[in-house]
């Protein structure tokens, strides 16, 4: 006789989307960490820059916050990978070569965005603004053809592997839908911010920042399309 009060099991695409959801968290910690590494590294700079020495009271705060910061991202890691590995859903050919794409992407970035951050740290001056330090302080040469080598060569290639091997008709929506998104941010934020900027009334536009806004809410779109 069927027991009524059993929950239902979950079905593949619950899981699948279970399982995405997980991805994301562990790509988006991972990313969390690094920034937090960054912001040890420009703190550091900091302090020696204005003469070093022991850390005051305030400095071992802000160390502890940071420390539990990487604490709280590294848990969040472990256990949504313990997670993806206890689901026992089989995944496709298409599933894990879209997982691995996105994993590589998560990592790739998260080196890139330590690279730029400990050159900025390192390259830092008592009265550098902390923003401009890091999106436009110079890099060493061999730095910067080695990050738009993978920026303008290896993405690329990436980015056709992953649309043409990798995501299926719903991810291609989202991808699509998140692109409408910011590009209709784009139209219209960015000439908003150069009017208001000749008008004095706010800093100069900033394309970096600009590019930021225009990933994340492209990425933020992508995400809710596809895992809500």
């Amino acid at each position: 006789m069927t027991n009524l009060t059993e929950a239902p099991m979950p079905d593949s695409d619950d899981i699948t989307q279970s399982n995405g959801r997980r991805i994301m968290w562990i790509i988006l910690s991972s990313l969390g960490i690094v920034m937090v590494a960054g912001a040890i590294a420009g703190y550091m700079a900091e302090h020696n820059a204005q003469g070093g020495g022991p850390l005051g009271t305030a400095g071992i705060v802000t160390f502890s916050v940071f420390a539990a910061l990487i604490a709280g991202l590294g848990y969040a890691i472990w256990t949504n990978s313990q997670k993806l590995r206890a689901s026992n859903e089989p995944l496709t050919k298409r599933e894990r070569l879209n997982r691995n794409i996105l994993l590589g992407c998560g990592i790739g970035g998260g080196i890139v965005g330590l690279t730029v951050s400990l050159n900025s740290a390192l390259t830092a001056s008592p009265d550098s603004d902390a923003i401009d330090l890091f999106v436009s302080s110079a890099i060493p040469p061999i730095a910067a053809l080695f990050l738009a080598f993978i920026w303008g060569v290896i993405m690329p290639v990436i980015s056709w592997v992953w649309h043409k091997s990798a995501i299926d008709e719903q991810e291609a929506s989202a991808y699509r839908d998140g692109g409408y998104y910011a590009a209709y941010a784009f139209l219209m934020g960015a000439p908003t911010w150069w009017f208001l900027w000749r008008g004095g009334l706010v800093p100069e536009p900033n394309g970096v920042v600009i590019f930021l806004l225009f990933t994340s809410i492209w990425s933020a779109v992508w995400y809710w399309k596809k895992y809500r």
